[in-house]
Formats: structure tokens, C-alpha cells, sequence
């Protein structure tokens, strides 16, 4: 093991120690002030008996889901595919985003090596993952070619476009029995204005390509470098001029920010400029990740990470984009290493030779997230549930209904950055028209399903209020036993550990 490696164990291993002690404080519903916030295994409290832990499922036995995770950076080798693969099945996820590496594949000219692809794309699909390829970046043995990185320009030159035309027709060509959704470019930072219109064109040629080798592909386009709403729009107003909105399925938007939730608001506003254009275009979240420590390479880095902050921001990302009909992807499966730094926003742990030394928090917790919440759930909508003792303009809630009838809520408090404050608190839940005749409190970064005592169930025809609920700056759910029955480990002893490593794939 190397020195860098065994740093981060022991590092992980003392914040894990430290905070089960700190568990100790919490009483009656509220973390103490200055307690860790990793040590929180929160205790739901008397009326609430505990059941079982979640139990993870596999890509391949989930027939469709909301849920995609971020695998790139492979053109770049920043993360190596056979070092984290094992996980991706037991992950179950339904899509991974891959970034197609035209300079990996094509080192001299008209020639590709499509070698260290070949062995991901097919791999993936084994597993129940079908990828989604965002096709960048330049190639510099082309003059005005871009370069392989975020900010190497877009590709500019005759010469350079005519060999992206044949590298993109070949690509597609190759991999369209796996892949039938391709996005164009990574965060193009062409500025607004010409730049909008530049990357437009770029847009229409790529996906006009696209559709001449696959008639049917889904076409995504990007808003801009994160997630800039104007740009989108000017990239929409000139596809309109040039009658090529056909082209475009999707905008494609990265919204970092410390507190998940807080842009939210501005997604729904990009959706609704979308279809104003036309109403099959709709917006996808593409790239989001938040890092597990301190000194992490990338967006959002200053701040005082963990595992457990990083877990909290993941699951409201996802449910909060659930409950919004978004499709949502977490950035990335795996720590990655960039020349000028780690950047710990994976899930997996990796060391100095990027192989996975450790399952993070975040890994586990979107384990919970892809059990439970698959295509069998159907979202409520006009949801009309309230927080009482707590306003719910402080909290997201959701509500969605199994096949069967069963009834799960969504619940957290959006108004901070996961950790700055983790106090847990007590509310009362009141719940139109849904299912719950055994009702179950869940935490979704720890997987801990616990029993609510009858009594602080209160039913008046189809409205129920449930008291004392558990509520804090992750996602915890109310659920009806059946709906999650099938995924409750019931032999699962509630001794707060970790848990271990997820099996390898057959």
C-alpha cells in the first residue's frame, strides 16, 4: 500500500471511530451542537422499532430507472476502467456517461484504436448499464482541432471538422447497437452571443452526422460551460432561425452548487424555455458531484467535506431531481486524478496507482436510492402533503405510488449545504391519498428501515398525519412496508457499522 493510500484509510478510519462516539449525543431528536457531522447514524427515537437494512440490487435485475452515474475522464486516463468495473452492476444504475476521447482513439491520422473502448461499451451493457456518449474532446494532430481537455476549444478549423465528421460518423457506426443517446460536447465555454452561435452550428453538423448513421438517435446539447440558461436559449433562437430544432431531444445542464437544492428553481426555468421552443425538448442533469474531503480538484471544493456530507448531497440531488421528472446523473463513480490535483467527488475511493482502495458513504447511499426508487413508482403529482410544527416551505416532499398502491414520501430539509446543519427534528406529516397501512421510517444514507408505532398514526378517511417524524438535512422516507419489502434485509443487525464491499459481478 502506498503512503498516500494508507494516509486515507487511517484518515477515514479515525473520522469513523470520532464519529460513532459522537452518535452517543443525540437526544430526543436534535444532534448536539459541535458533533461531527460523519457521526451522525441518526436514531429516530422511541416509537420507532428497527426493522432491517436495505439490501442493494444489481443493473441488470432493474428493468428502468431515473438513474445514470458519471464515468469520465477515461479518455484521459484520469480513472481506469478495470480498477472500478466490478462496481458499476451492484451500483444499479441504468446509464453511465462515458466521453467518446477522439485524441485517444485517432493518434494518427484516418487511423482509430478503438481498443480501450471496445473493452467499456460492451462491458457496460453486460452489466445492465447502457452508456450514453458525450463525443469530445479535440484532437490536436489537427490543425485548429481543439485540444483533449475542458477548455481546449471547440473544433474550428475545415480540415479538423471534416476529420470530426468521419471520427464521429465511425464512432457512431461502431457502438449504435449500444448507444442511441449522444450528447455534443462537454461544457463548451464559447461565451454567449457568436460563441452561442458558433456552438450551434457545431451542434447542427454533429448531430445531422449522428442521424445519418442512426436515424433515431437522441441528440443532447449543452448549456453552455455549467449551466448558463441564457446560453441555452440563444443556442435554441438559432436553431429556430435555421429550422433544425428536429435535431435537438435534450439540454444537457451541470448545476453545482454547496447546497443541492439551490438551483433548482433554475432548472424548472430551463425546462420551461426548452419547450417553448419545442415541446419535445426537455433537460437533463448531466454532471453533478460534490467531494468527500477537503482539497478536492474541481467545483465545490471549499468546504469542509466528508463521506457523509458528500452521501446527504448526493441523495437529494437525485431525489430532488426525482420529484421534478429529471433524469439524473451523479458525478463520478470513482475519485479522479486530473494533472493539477484528486478530485474526490467519486464514489470509490482510488490510490496514487487509481486503483479502488475503499467504498465510500455516497456509494452506498445511491445503493439505497436505486433499490428502492426504479420505474415501478410512479410519481404523485400535485402532491398537497404538509410539514406541520416545521413549515414546509423548509422542506422537499414527494410522494410517489407502487403498482400495487403502496404509497413513499420523500422528505429532507433544503434550506443549507448538507452539514452545516444536521440537526435532526421532530415534525408532523400529513399525507393525502396515498397507501400506508404499515407505515415505515427509512434513512437513505444508512439504509436503516424502522417500524412507526400505530399510535402516532392518525387516519381520517383518505388524509393520515404521522407524528414525530424524524426529518434532517438528508433524505429520509415514510413508506409503506410493501413497497420496500422485497429489498428489506430483515437479518441485517442494526450495529451501525459499515457495511461491506458490494460482490462483484458474475
Amino acid at each position: 500500500m502506498t503512503s498516500s493510500r494508507l494516509q486515507c484509510v487511517l484518515s477515514r478510519t479515525m473520522r469513523v471511530v470520532y464519529g460513532l462516539a459522537c452518535a452517543w449525543s443525540v437526544f430526543g431528536g436534535v444532534v448536539a451542537v459541535g458533533a461531527v457531522e460523519e457521526a451522525a447514524v441518526v436514531q429516530p427515537g422511541e416509537r420507532y422499532t428497527y426493522l432491517g437494512r436495505i439490501t442493494p440490487r444489481h443493473a441488470r435485475d432493474i428493468e428502468a430507472s431515473n438513474w445514470s452515474i458519471g464515468a469520465e475522464t477515461m479518455d484521459r486516463d484520469f480513472t481506469i476502467y478495470a480498477s472500478w468495473r466490478k462496481y458499476l452492476g451492484p451500483l444499479a444504475v441504468k446509464k453511465a456517461r462515458i466521453q467518446s476521447g477522439w485524441a485517444k482513439t485517432e493518434k494518427q491520422r484516418g487511423q482509430y484504436d478503438w481498443a480501450w473502448i471496445d473493452e467499456i461499451v460492451p462491458d457496460m451493457v453486460d452489466q445492465g448499464v447502457e452508456p450514453w456518449v458525450c463525443l469530445c474532446y479535440g484532437n490536436p494532430i489537427y490543425s485548429g482541432g481543439g485540444d483533449t481537455g475542458l477548455g481546449g476549444g471547440l473544433v474550428a478549423s475545415d480540415e479538423a471538422l471534416a476529420a470530426w465528421d468521419r471520427y464521429v460518423g465511425a464512432f457512431v457506426d461502431r457502438y449504435k447497437q449500444h448507444v442511441d443517446e449522444w450528447e455534443i460536447w462537454n461544457e463548451p465555454r464559447t461565451g454567449r452571443g457568436k460563441g452561442a452561435v458558433q456552438y450551434a452550428e457545431f451542434v447542427i453538423r454533429t448531430a445531422e452526422t449522428i442521424r445519418r448513421h442512426q436515424p433515431k438517435a437522441q441528440i443532447l446539447f449543452a448549456a453552455g460551460g455549467s449551466f448558463d440558461t441564457e446560453f441555452a436559449k440563444q443556442v435554441l433562437q438559432h436553431l429556430k432561425s435555421r429550422g433544425k430544432l428536429h435535431l435537438v431531444d435534450k439540454v444537457i445542464y451541470h448545476p453545482y452548487a454547496y447546497n443541492p437544492d439551490e438551483r433548482n428553481a433554475a432548472a424548472m426555468n430551463l425546462r420551461k424555455i426548452a419547450r417553448s421552443f419545442a415541446p419535445h425538448i426537455d433537460i437533463r442533469q448531466g454532471e453533478n458531484g460534490a467531494p468527500s474531503q477537503r482539497g478536492s480538484f474541481g467545483a465545490i471544493a471549499n468546504y469542509d467535506w466528508t463521506e457523509t456530507r458528500q452521501a446527504k448531497w448526493a441523495v437529494r440531488r437525485f431525489l430532488g431531481d426525482l420529484g421534478r421528472d429529471i433524469p439524473s446523473s451523479y458525478f463520478a463513480i470513482c475519485d479522479m486524478q486530473y494533472p493539477s490535483g484528486t478530485n474526490y467527488k467519486g464514489v470509490l475511493a482510488v490510490g496514487d496507482d487509481k486503483i479502488v482502495d475503499d467504498v465510500k458513504k455516497g456509494y452506498r447511499a445511491i445503493q439505497h436510492v436505486t433499490a428502492i426508487f426504479d420505474s415501478t413508482l410512479t410519481r404523485i403529482t400535485n402532491f398537497d402533503a404538509e410539514v406541520a410544527l416545521g413549515g414546509t416551505d423548509r422542506y422537499s416532499v414527494f410522494g410517489y405510488r407502487a403498482a400495487e398502491g403502496g404509497g413513499v414520501v420523500t422528505l429532507w430539509r433544503h434550506t443549507d449545504p448538507p452539514g452545516k446543519n444536521p440537526r435532526v427534528e421532530k415534525v408532523a406529516l400529513i399525507l393525502p391519498t396515498a397507501k400506508f397501512d404499515e407505515p415505515v421510517w427509512i434513512d437513505l444514507v444508512s439504509g436503516r428501515v424502522f417500524a412507526v408505532d400505530p399510535e402516532l398514526v392518525d387516519r381520517k378517511g383518505h388524509v393520515i398525519r404521522i407524528s414525530n417524524v424524524p426529518v434532517y438535512d438528508s433524505v429520509v422516507l415514510l413508506a409503506d412496508r410493501s413497497v420496500i419489502e422485497r429489498v428489506l434485509d430483515t437479518k441485517a443487525a442494526d450495529d451501525q457499522r459499515e457495511q461491506s464491499q458490494p460482490t462483484a459481478p458474475d
